[in-house]
């Protein structure tokens, strides 16, 4: 639709974004579009039919006219409406030559309504809704299919694809597609306000599990067609967001294959490889899921998989203390007679004791680690700073709670019991609320990050956490870092 294809941030960048690199002809449109508020509707269209005047034809300048006068006016009636705007300009400009989708939304004036709050929210939304023309459906106000909180409504989904006759990439493709929509319609409920961000994470949860199953369905079929067998002699255990259903929208899958030992181990690592090839391939229509499997006994130079024994072994002898801490949060996701044996397995592993004296040893270890590369990437380039809303492997963050919840709930010896429970209840509440700043910023940005969260966003957050303003959301956070960090480090420098 240009000359040149316009190559913008995900999110609209602001003044002070110096991070992000733009040319001239793209920092000239941000710009216009952050001062937008000093000119008319009429103004801001003609502005937008000028972006898109070269190099097209006649009828498709006229179809993006009759688009624009209809979206334009509903965005600027958001109190942010430059956010809007900016989207709808990153939403046409990735469209490019793609004259089906420009007539289905040339003829859907009723879906405006819902496509300004998608373009309000985030980048992310626009990229995912930009990329197949049957998302259309899902922001229609008559759509007929809600989510109803449970499984079953993915499962059934997943079973009414037809895979028999494609090959393997039109397979791939067409799994994702199916996939793509699905989480759509949790990401729309969730701006639209039908569902909370605790909610939204049971259904994220919910789709990985159901796309999980249906894949290893695909696999089993496929060896019962090569082998003749029916391999169930497996299990698989789940990590982390996946293994607590606490997803978000872009959360990995982090996975441990067990076996057992009625066929030969090929089967098995055949099994588990086409699982991670399935999910984690990148196609023309991207990817499921990320998997991680480094938390496996052999860690991520070893073996795909483990015997029960080499899994009970290594649990029971040679993992270390932050290893036993995230079993506590796994699950298993297979259904068979082995995983039936896996989940008691956990259950024991789970009641051995922890070193509280060895954790603290782990933690000065982490930490070592952690500034020495902190350290060397401030060298590299001076400007790395982390970001408000970042609260994972930060100081204070999530996984410095992880680390106080196992000192407090243990009762351990290295920590204040002055108002105990107090202060484990308040653990628990930043856990919260960090987690529901975790999923809002995933559905802001993917990779980098820039310094600024849409106002849409921000507003759900706000919304969510009953904070006043943006400015207590920040200081709450602040703050709850600040607490966590001297309150581990009071436990670390303890006398042993």
């Amino acid at each position: 639709m240009l000359y040149k294809k316009l190559n913008l941030p995900i999110n609209l960048p602001l003044a002070n974004d110096e991070e992000i690199e733009v040319n001239e002809v793209e920092n000239n449109i941000i710009i216009k579009l952050r001062n937008v508020s000093n000119i008319n509707i009429d103004a801001t269209i003609r502005l937008f039919e000028s972006f898109f005047e070269n190099s097209l034809s006649s009828a498709t300048r006229e179809k993006l006219s009759k688009i624009f006068k209809e979206i334009i006016p509903i965005i600027f009636r958001n109190k942010h409406k430059e956010e809007g705007l900016y989207q709808l300009l990153r939403y046409v400009n990735s469209l490019n030559s793609n004259l089906d989708y420009l007539e289905i939304l040339k003829n859907s004036s009723f879906v405006y309504e819902n496509l300004s709050k998608v373009l309000s929210f985030s980048g992310i939304l626009t990229d995912i809704l930009s990329r197949d023309m049957k998302l259309l459906e899902v922001i229609q106000p008559e759509y007929a299919i809600r989510l109803n909180g449970n499984i079953s409504y993915y499962k059934n989904s997943f079973e009414k694809l037809d895979l028999q006759n494609y090959e393997t990439e039109g397979m791939l493709n067409a799994l994702r597609k199916h996939h793509r929509l699905t989480k759509f319609q949790i990401l729309f409920a969730l701006i639209n306000n039908e569902i909370s961000l605790e909610r939204a994470s049971s259904e994220f949860s919910y789709l990985a599990q159901a796309t999980v199953d249906y894949v290893l369905q695909i696999i089993k079929r496929e060896t019962y067609n090569s082998h003749n067998i029916n391999c169930e002699d497996f299990c698989i255990v789940a990590y982390g967001r996946f293994g607590t259903f606490t997803m978000t929208s872009n959360s990995d899958l982090d996975l441990v294959f067990v076996y057992g030992k009625k066929f030969e181990r090929k089967i098995y690592v055949n099994i588990f490889r086409k699982l991670i090839n399935i999910l984690s391939t990148k196609t023309s229509e991207g990817i499921l899921y990320e998997v991680d499997t480094k938390l496996r006994p052999s860690g991520n130079h070893g073996p795909v998989a483990c015997t029960f024994e080499n899994f009970e072994s290594y649990h029971k002898n040679m993992s270390y203390c932050w290893e036993k801490i995230a079993l506590k949060k796994t699950r298993v996701i297979t259904e068979n007679k082995f995983s039936d044996s896996i989940s008691k397995l956990l259950n024991k592993l789970n009641l051995l004791p922890i070193s509280d004296v060895d954790v603290i040893e782990e933690i000065k270890k982490m930490r070592v680690n952690v500034n020495e590369l902190k350290n060397r990437n401030e060298k590299l380039d001076k400007k790395i700073v982390s970001k408000w809303f970042e609260t994972k492997y930060v100081a204070g963050g999530q996984r410095d709670i992880e680390f106080l919840k196992f000192f407090y709930e243990k009762d351990s010896n290295f920590i204040d019991k002055y108002e105990m429970d107090k202060k484990l209840l308040s653990f628990k509440k930043l856990e919260s609320i960090f987690f529901q700043l975790d999923q809002v910023v995933n559905i802001c940005f993917v990779n980098e990050k820039q310094n600024n969260l849409p106002n849409a966003a921000i507003n759900l957050l706000i919304n969510e956490l009953n904070e006043k303003d943006l400015g207590s959301l920040k200081a709450s956070i602040s703050q709850g870092k600040i607490n966590i960090f001297n309150t581990l480090n009071k436990i670390i420098e303890s006398k042993l």
